[in-house]
């Protein structure tokens, strides 16, 4: 379990995070959600220690993360940001990096097999000996998951994960996405702008209003009122197949 507990964070003087508070369990996928500044991405860093919150702990099954070192860091929290950069690579050397966290000597046959299942599941094994910075953006977001996936983490974290991706591939990367967190019991956090997007994939909603925690649960927080007050935008909530979707007035 991920139990996020009163974290504060601020740019210099600039209150950014206030107190955002929320737990998550094995296999939720929680979208966050809410409109640029509104501390989303920020929130997401200082989850894993890339951002020393003001105030505030996270804990990942009771410990809470301050306590981890470097490694068993590694071997609990992936994270994909928004832009990855990499130094000229192949794209199966990239997703090997995602096993470091539990290399001793070498690389063994399990680390081999993993890269090698994950390069199929999210399919690029067609291209797993071109380097990276032959890909397109979405491509490299890609190899990208691939490495998180890898690392066997229990809280992964994703920042605009589908940004680069065309509506095809934003459906295939989140439903893997999904189903992973379902299969390997782990808790994914992901930062996404496109809300019908989320509805359909994520089964927990974290929406975020000038730093504060406007509302977290399941699909029942996402009403025509919440759209409203977050982004301040007119929109009609509707059904088909048990599952709502937006229309923006």
């Amino acid at each position: 379990m991920i139990e996020v507990k009163n974290i504060s964070y601020s740019y210099g003087s600039h209150p950014v995070l206030k107190d955002i508070s929320f737990t998550a369990q094995p296999g939720n996928c929680v979208g966050i959600l809410g409109n640029n500044g509104a501390g989303k991405s920020t929130l997401i860093t200082c989850l894993n220690k890339i951002r020393k919150p003001d105030s505030g702990s996270v804990f990942i099954d009771g410990k809470d993360i301050r306590d981890m070192d470097r490694l068993e860091t590694a071997r609990n929290i992936a994270y994909v940001a928004q832009k990855s950069e990499m130094s000229r690579t192949t794209v199966y050397d990239a997703v090997l990096l995602g096993r470091k966290p539990y290399m001793k000597w070498g690389l063994g046959e399990k680390d081999y097999a993993m890269c090698d299942e994950m390069l199929e599941r999210i399919g690029i094994s067609d291209f797993k000996l071109r380097y990276i910075n032959e890909l397109s953006g979405g491509e490299v977001q890609k190899v990208m998951l691939a490495r998180a996936f890898v690392q066997e983490p229990k809280l992964l974290l994703l920042d605009e994960p589908t940004s680069n991706l065309d509506p095809k591939n934003q459906y295939e990367m989140m439903s893997i996405v999904k189903q992973m967190a379902k299969e390997r019991g782990i808790v994914v956090l992901v930062v996404i702008h496109d809300l019908n997007l989320a509805m359909r994939h994520c089964n927990r909603y974290l929406f975020v209003k000038d730093g504060l925690v406007y509302a977290y649960g399941d699909s029942a927080v996402i009403t025509e009122k919440t759209l409203e007050e977050v982004y301040g935008i007119q929109a009609t909530l509707m059904a088909h197949e048990n599952r709502k979707f937006a229309i923006i007035e």
